[in-house]
């Protein structure tokens, strides 16, 4: 007959990745009326020495698979990023990876918080889990089941504008273009009401420009036409704008946008 501990490792075990207060609510289906703190001194504490559980950062756990070492536990990035915060999202490159088509795979981790829930950079494994702040953690984010879990990540459409708005979370403009390039099933109302809540009139001409660029290098673009380009176009306004500072630049007069005389070129090679 199982012990009491072994009952809630074997609890634990489908989480994969476990925050204490998960491990408290197993417990308490095994152990009556328990405590925080006698689960952890009775139950955590002799998991994490007897290796079957390895502390990540305070309050999150990951429960080890039978015969994975402590030493070189199978890290799961999207699953320990889903459980550093309540109120969160994943997003930018990391939401990239999760629908499949960023063109590099990194080692970095971004999870959306809001200013509030904002917590210190940390490693695990080889990853590191970044904080990003947003204004918002719920407008178009999506519950996705996961490897027994559920996680939130930004919506497609969503993801697109944050990457172009803020790149340097996408890996810079080569990365980011290539890995929307693969980035289907963009719905075109959804990403102009986007624009419309965001009310920044660079992002417009960077969506514009953006799309009118993906069009003609990607099928999953094909979609996007001329008129609702011109939609885009008409919440333009003011003087020109960069879309890179320093260096020779173009004027693209459609989006009144200066492109880097090169940008476009260096995409062909990637």
């Amino acid at each position: 007959m199982a012990t009491k501990t072994e009952a809630l490792y074997n609890a634990l075990l489908p989480l994969k990745v476990t925050t204490f207060n998960e491990i408290v609510e197993k417990a308490s289906d095994i152990i009556t009326t328990p405590s925080r703190r006698y689960v952890y001194r009775k139950y955590v504490d002799r998991l994490v020495k007897e290796g079957k559980l390895r502390r990540i950062r305070k309050g999150l756990y990951h429960a080890l698979q039978p015969l994975e070492s402590p030493e070189s536990p199978v890290v799961d990035k999207v699953l320990v990023a889903s459980k550093v915060k309540k109120e969160y999202c994943l997003g930018f490159h990391t939401a990239l990876e999760y629908y499949g088509c960023a063109s590099s795979l990194y080692n970095e981790a971004y999870i959306c918080v809001m200013a509030r829930d904002r917590f210190n950079r940390f490693q695990y494994g080889r990853f590191t889990f970044k904080p990003v702040f947003v204004e918002d953690v719920t407008y178009e984010v999506e519950e996705k089941h996961y490897q027994d879990n559920v996680v939130r990540v930004s919506s497609k459409e969503r993801t697109f504008l944050e990457c172009i708005d803020r790149v340097q979370y996408a890996g810079g403009w080569e990365e980011c273009t290539k890995s929307l390039e693969g980035l289907g099933g963009l719905n075109q109302e959804k990403l102009l009401n986007l624009l419309q809540r965001c009310g920044k009139d660079k992002l417009f001409r960077l969506a514009g420009y953006i799309l009118e660029l993906l069009k003609r290098r990607s099928p999953f673009y094909e979609h996007v036409n001329d008129q609702f380009l011109n939609r885009i176009g008409e919440q333009i306004k003011g003087p020109p704008r960069y879309l890179t500072v320093g260096g020779k630049a173009v004027l693209n007069r459609r989006w009144r946008l200066y492109i880097p005389e090169d940008f476009e070129e260096k995409l062909r090679g990637i």
